[in-house]
């Protein structure tokens, strides 16, 4: 198993999802990159959580455990990742693994690629080094020189040739593309620094009952000069966040973009309302899409718009099963 399997095997199920207060700016760091969060104990447990955690239990769940045997549906409770630009990518994985996952999750990763057996202030840590990879340290800080490029565009690039990973925290497996950020982990509980209100830190949108939050600094993400909108938009945006949540039984989508221009956000503001009000007359349209188009506002303050809207879980499971 490479660096970069491992990394997409404890993460990949947290994305099509996300404790009863999620995440907010004080549990993550300043200089972010991107940041994701989700929460499997709250989709489990809630009325409008429920078909999605089905379809995604069917879909994902079953699947990977009858690959390698591991039943994330009861040792999985939540996962934090983000990304800054100097410390590369953590993932925090919280639930009851079991010493047998473990085990099994260790023995993968040793089939496919070196793992070397560290240790920082008693608690024991693994370096996976990807076969071909030397996993060599240019200034020996713990720093590869392949984490000297920190884009954040691809969340899985800080993990290509090696990883660090650890389950020397009850409850919790850690896992960082830098090992220094990895021995402060370890010292401090597997607990983060946050930003709390850090001058340019992040926003999060947070709500009572949270299934996925998610941030990005778009920055970068633009190809070269290409002078076309779509490129033009991302180099306007400062800063991009998504919610998704419980909304008495609905699933309530919220989506907030800070543009760097007030003018942008105004002009993509007016689009995204054109658009609506043109498919809310589409006769041909299905009832519960339009029932969703009918729902979604769109709000234009400053240099920040905002999209939300209020959607049936079941028809959310019916456009996956599509």
């Amino acid at each position: 198993m490479t660096a970069r399997r491992f990394f997409f095997l404890l993460l990949i199920f947290s994305f099509p999802l996300t404790t009863q207060a999620g995440v907010s700016s004080a549990d993550l760091p300043g200089n972010l990159v991107w940041y994701m969060h989700a929460d499997l104990v709250q989709m489990r447990s809630t009325e409008s959580g429920g078909p999605l955690y089905k379809w995604f239990d069917d879909e994902v769940i079953v699947e990977i455990n009858n690959e390698i045997g591991i039943d994330l549906s009861t040792e999985i409770d939540s996962v934090t990742a983000f990304s800054d630009r100097s410390d590369g990518t953590v993932i925090i994985v919280e639930g009851p693994l079991t010493k047998k996952s473990q085990d099994k999750l260790l023995a993968l990763a040793m089939l496919e690629s070196t793992v070397n057996r560290l240790e920082s202030g008693g608690k024991e840590y693994y370096h996976i080094i990807e076969d071909g990879d030397d996993g060599d340290d240019s200034d020996g800080d713990g720093d590869d020189e392949d984490h000297e490029r920190h884009s954040g565009n691809d969340p899985l690039d800080d993990f290509d040739g090696s990883a660090y990973f650890s389950f020397s925290i009850a409850n919790k497996a850690i896992i960082t593309s830098n090992e220094n950020h990895m021995q402060e982990l370890l010292e401090s509980g597997g607990k983060v620094s946050g930003s709390q209100s850090h001058e340019g830190s992040m926003f999060v949108l947070t709500a009572d009952r949270s299934f996925v939050q998610a941030g990005l600094r778009p920055d970068g993400m633009a190809d070269g000069d290409d002078g076309d909108w779509e490129s033009n938009i991302i180099r306007n945006t400062e800063q991009a966040a998504l919610l998704i949540s419980d909304s008495g039984g609905q699933i309530a989508v919220e989506a907030q973009i800070v543009s760097t221009d007030p003018a942008m956000a105004a002009s993509i503001g007016s689009i995204v309302s054109g658009l609506i009000s043109l498919q809310a007359f589409n006769s041909e349209l299905d009832a519960n899409l339009k029932s969703l188009i009918q729902n979604t506002k769109v709000k234009v303050k400053d240099n920040v718009l905002s999209v939300s809207t209020v959607i049936d879980p079941d028809l959310i499971v019916s456009v996956l099963d599509d």
